[in-house]
């Protein structure tokens, strides 16, 4: 991903947090002058307005976006109904990226082509997510595994996301003190990394694997490193 896309995304984020924060502040303000039978209803049209405003651009950027908009649509518990009730879209799988980037990722990765490597590889992943998509796939030996595939240039994507997110934070503490959503951020900082890095992954799989061995209702699968 190009300065100039990166660009573009971070003012999409912006304007957008904006748009909702201008939104907000005028029905407060107009709400003076509504009678009171009124303002639950304009309140609850604006939740829907802008939690449709929300989802439709994490659909567009997709990258960390996603991730948080599932996280927050389970926590009914901090927001209006709108927005979790909105959110549960995230859910569902994301489209899948087209196999020719799964072929140049894999390649620049493993330092073979995807024939030199497996012997059946299907194109229609089992699922895509905001970090990777997986398929199933058969290696040279005829085992037969899920490939995970981490998305090509989503390393960029996320920690440009964590710094927009942190940014829109940071910003919205300064306007309305009174919502105060740093920790939560911060966490986020601090863990969204790691999905990153999956040989980490590879290596707490194997421990996982490792505790449940001699567990005979549980399928002792460990990563595949083929050569």
């Amino acid at each position: 991903m190009g300065w100039g896309s990166i660009y573009i995304r971070r003012m999409k984020v912006f304007s957008l947090a904006l748009l909702i924060y201008l939104d907000y502040k005028a029905l407060k303000h107009r709400e003076k002058w509504i009678n009171s039978s009124e303002r639950a209803g304009l309140w609850e049209k604006a939740h829907e307005r802008n939690a449709k405003r929300i989802v439709n651009l994490i659909i567009e950027l997709e990258g960390l976006w996603v991730k948080m908009g599932q996280y927050f649509s389970v926590r009914a518990d901090g927001l209006p109904g709108a927005y979790p009730r909105h959110l549960k879209q995230l859910q569902d799988s994301l489209p899948p990226r087209c196999l020719k980037e799964v072929q140049k990722t894999i390649q620049k990765e493993m330092g073979k082509s995807i024939n030199d490597i497996f012997t059946t590889f299907v194109e229609k992943p089992l699922a895509t997510a905001s970090i990777a998509q997986v398929h199933r796939a058969t290696l040279r030996d005829g085992k037969e595994v899920v490939v995970k595939v981490q998305h090509e240039g989503i390393k960029t994507i996320i920690l440009e996301d964590l710094k927009n997110a942190k940014s829109v934070v940071e910003w919205i503490v300064w306007a309305e003190p009174k919502f105060n959503f740093n920790p939560v951020i911060d966490e986020w900082c601090k863990e969204a990394p790691k999905e990153l890095d999956f040989n980490r992954e590879a290596e707490n799989t194997r421990k996982v694997s490792s505790n449940l061995c001699c567990k005979k209702d549980c399928l002792d699968k460990k990563p595949e490193h083929p050569c």
